[in-house]
Order: structure tokens, then sequence, then C-alpha cells
């Protein structure tokens, strides 16, 4: 990610016209569409510059988009949806997210959440939510079980010399398949710290370490 300068510039520059979805009947089901419910501060960047600052933000994982209004004070029906541009980014407290095209490993285009980033391997993540249907009460112990919006977490291995994403099995052996280099330090590492490679911190570090092989 290059080095974040200022330059300010209007909204048509990062903002589309495009309103965004609102759900008006939410206590229909239970989970939450978003990342994050609420909107939050944060910032908007084109290839290192600032576009806008304290700007509301919320990322709407069911459809994909980054919402956006002027501020926290406005009314939600005010918001737009970011312009889907690779050269576009934003950052929510310290999360930072990424708009990529259709690259190897990844047969659809989207935002990703940079975990970690190198010089040579990131490890970005993959927010879906999955939609369970409810299920309806067979007897008057039991009661109904409502519709439910469920996370869903993908990690992949960027290799940032080629593009490239490989997205990280479920096995703990089959994770550490995907760092075909330097396959003895990889482990050796992995063992010392005994790190659960299961687990985000885990994998964080794994992937900052592999950066410096």
């Amino acid at each position: 990610m290059a080095q974040m300068g200022t330059e300010e510039v209007g909204e048509a520059c990062y903002m589309t016209n495009k309103s965004i979805r609102i759900y008006p009947n939410q206590s229909d089901f239970t989970g939450s569409l978003y990342e994050n419910e609420e909107f939050v501060s944060g910032y908007i960047f084109k290839n290192g510059k600032t576009l806008a600052s304290n700007v509301a933000l919320r990322y709407n994982a069911k459809r994909d988009e980054i919402e956006v209004k002027k501020s926290l004070r406005v009314s939600n029906s005010t918001a737009k949806v970011l312009l889907k541009q690779e050269e576009i980014y934003i950052k929510i407290l310290n999360k930072l997210f990424v708009y990529s095209s259709i690259k190897d490993g990844i047969d659809k285009a989207g935002y990703f959440m940079v975990l970690q980033e190198g010089d040579n391997y990131a490890l970005y993540k993959k927010i879906q939510k999955k939609f369970i249907e409810g299920r309806e009460s067979v007897n008057s112990i039991t009661r109904d079980t409502p519709p439910a919006y469920k996370n869903v977490e993908i990690y992949y291995l960027v290799n940032k010399a080629n593009g490239s994403f490989n997205k990280f099995p479920k096995t703990k052996k089959k994770k550490l398949k995907l760092f075909t280099k330097n396959t003895k330090e990889v482990k050796n590492y992995v063992n010392a710290n005994k790190l659960n490679v299961n687990k985000e911190y885990a994998l964080v570090k794994l992937v900052k370490f592999y950066d410096t092989l």
C-alpha cells in the first residue's frame, strides 16, 4: 500500500449516486448484514492520497458495498455507495478495506480486509454473510428459530509479485502447505512459537514472518 498523503477532493471522485439499501425489518432475523452495524468515522484514500477524512463509513458484507455519508450526524438515508475501484480503499478505525478485481484465486471482484501486508506477501480476509432459514417449533417445548445471517470469514495469502490469491484451507496441515518456500523454517517457526494457525492472530504472525524469508 502506498504511503498516505493528503489531497481532499470532491465527492464525485469516490462516491456513486447509488443510495444504500435500507433494511426496515431487521428484527425479522438475527445476526447482522454488516461488518459493524453502526457507521464509524474513517478515511477514504486513492493511490496513497486522502480523498476524504472523518466521513462516516460502514461495510455492508451482504451486498459487498462500502456505505458513505458525510458525517455521523446525518441520516442514514443520505448515505451513498463508494465507487468500486482498486485504487480506492478505506480505513475504519484500524481496519483497512481494499477492493480487488478478479485475480488468480478469486473468481469474483470484491472487498477484502487487509490483516497483514509486507513487501512480498499479504494476508487478506473476506467477510461474507450466509443466510440460514428459520425453523418453526415442532412442539410446545421448543421455540421457533428465526432466520439468521451467519458470519463467514475466508482467509487468503496474497502474492504481491503476481497478484495471486491463495485461499487458506480449514486444517492446519493444509494451511501450512500454502507456504511453498522455506517450508522447514515455516514449520520450525510455527512449532517454536506454538502457533495455532487456525486462529487469525497466528496467521497474521506467520504471514509477517514468511514475508521476511
